[in-house]
Order: structure tokens, then C-alpha cells, then sequence
């Protein structure tokens, strides 16, 4: 057992940290220890003063703005779940926890039943390398598939 623990002690790595980044992550760790997990971090508002921008699914801004929305109409649950078809309480658990994905149909429903249009969009991602010179050429070679050679 004492070969093994000395083992993982030589593959370790040191990071160097500055004291500032030595005292933010002891800052977040402490914080961490005090909640019983990441929902309720967020939701005190911890995660947001130590600088923690956490979403649990890349539709949570849609999920807002579409609950900002349904409130500013003066509809409730009861009225957007007979609008769209979907059960309240899982209208309540897309608004206020985290969802795993929700599907496009799902966003596209609750979005019409509080009188919005979701729309999609495409945009350019910034070039993070440069491109290979044979770049978009398949560089798979023809095989003789079948084919006997003598």
C-alpha cells in the first residue's frame, strides 16, 4: 500500500500559483464546502460574487428570458401549460432547475405559448489555429478493396 501512495506522490505535478490565485481558489474551495452543492451555490449568489458564470445547459439564457417573458404577460403556469401542451410541473423544473437538454420542440412550444418567436442563428467561431495546408482534402488513400493482387 505505501508503494502505491509513493507512486502517486512522484506522478503528481506542482502547479505554481500566484498568492492571488492561491487566495481565490481557497476562496472558492471554502465556499464550496459551506453549500451542500453547485444549485444552491448559485443560487445564493456565491458562484456569482466569486466570478463563477455556471450554467447547467447552454439554453439557461433562453430558459430566463423566456420566464422573464411568460411573467411580463401576466400568465401563469396553469395558462402557458394548456397554451402549449406541456404539464406544469415540468414547465416549472425547464424555468427554475437545472434541465438536462431540452429539446428544440420543447423551447419552440413554450416560446409560442408566451407569445415569442425562437430563432436560430449561425455564427463564424474565431480561427484558434492555423489551417493545415491540405486543409478540407481527404488524405484517405484508394484501397483495392476486393481486389486480389498476385
Amino acid at each position: 500500500m505505501a508503494n502505491v501512495e509513493t507512486m502517486n506522490d512522484k506522478q503528481r505535478k506542482s502547479i505554481q500559483r500566484t498568492p492571488r490565485q492561491r487566495a481565490e481558489h481557497q476562496a472558492i474551495r471554502e465556499a464550496f464546502r459551506d453549500c451542500t452543492g453547485p444549485r444552491e451555490l448559485i443560487a445564493s449568489g456565491a458562484a456569482a460574487r466569486l466570478g463563477l458564470d455556471v450554467i447547467y445547459s447552454p439554453a439557461g439564457k433562453l430558459l430566463k428570458q423566456l420566464k422573464a417573458s411568460r411573467e411580463a404577460a401576466g400568465l401563469t403556469l396553469a395558462d402557458v401549460s394548456a397554451r402549449c401542451g406541456m404539464d406544469q410541473a415540468a414547465l416549472s423544473r425547464l424555468e427554475n432547475g437545472p434541465t438536462s437538454s431540452p429539446t428544440l420542440d420543447t423551447l419552440w412550444r413554450y416560446a409560442a405559448a408566451v407569445g415569442k418567436r425562437l430563432v436560430l442563428s449561425v455564427e463564424d467561431v474565431p480561427a484558434t489555429r492555423r489551417a493545415a495546408p491540405n486543409a478540407g482534402r481527404s488524405t484517405r488513400k484508394k484501397t483495392t478493396a476486393g481486389k486480389k493482387t498476385t
